[in-house]
């Protein structure tokens, strides 16, 4: 289902890191299913997480924000002690699947 306050706290944050932490908006990437940005799809959200890698450097601060909805799957490689992987729900999720936690630690 919709979420209602997605859209709103993306750019509450959005705002706060540029107005009080002094982020540059060409250091940030937004993915929102707005009709303005691109939309926060399973590939989308895992080339972010490549770009930061790529982009970052040492001694910077970075900052993932993720407004969404998020789940559960059976942790598939026994990493885990509840034997759950915790995921997010792209939009694309019915074709694309979940992203779990694994995907995302290859990346950090």
């Amino acid at each position: 289902g919709e979420l209602s306050g997605c859209h709103n706290d993306v750019k509450n944050i959005s705002s706060y890191l540029q107005q009080v932490q002094g982020f540059r908006p060409q250091n940030m990437i937004t993915l929102m299913d707005d009709g303005v940005h691109d939309n926060p799809t399973y590939d989308r959200i895992l080339q972010a997480f490549q770009w930061v890698v790529n982009e970052s450097q040492a001694g910077d601060t970075v900052w993932i924000h993720y407004s969404g909805h998020g789940g559960r799957v059976e942790d598939d490689n026994g990493d885990e002690d509840d034997g759950y992987d915790e995921t997010l729900i792209p939009v694309d999720f019915q074709r694309k699947g979940q992203i779990r936690d694994d995907d995302l630690l290859r990346y950090l």
